[in-house]
């Protein structure tokens, strides 16, 4: 196992305590690399290709996290490269992560 995927699985295990027992994020972690798998688990629930309303992707969010600040889970979603929007917020949609947005150890 490479070194990168070594730490995107301790960091996974580590994520695991931001959990509720009903799957939904308890509180938004503060190291980089586990926000951005918290992020990605979000994002997953996106289907690709299928384009969202502002509504639609607040409401995802929303079922997937347990405290209310559902615009930072959003903008850091866009800011990370997961989602996509055009420049109205009219419609939103599932991207591939970027290289800096993968969990590594740099700039926890």
């Amino acid at each position: 196992m490479e070194k990168t995927e070594k730490t995107t699985a301790e960091y996974e295990k580590k994520l695991k305590a931001y959990y509720d027992e009903n799957g939904r994020l308890t509180q938004y972690p503060s190291k980089r690399p586990m926000r951005i798998l918290a992020l990605t688990k979000i994002a997953d629930q996106f289907e690709p290709q299928k384009k969202y309303t502002e509504k639609e992707v607040n409401e995802i969010i929303r079922t997937n996290i347990a405290f209310g600040d559902i615009e930072l889970i959003r903008r850091e979603m866009f800011q990370y490269g997961l989602i996509d929007r055009l420049r109205d917020g009219s419609a939103y949609w599932r991207k591939e992560p970027r290289e800096d947005a993968k969990p590594s150890g740099a700039g926890d």
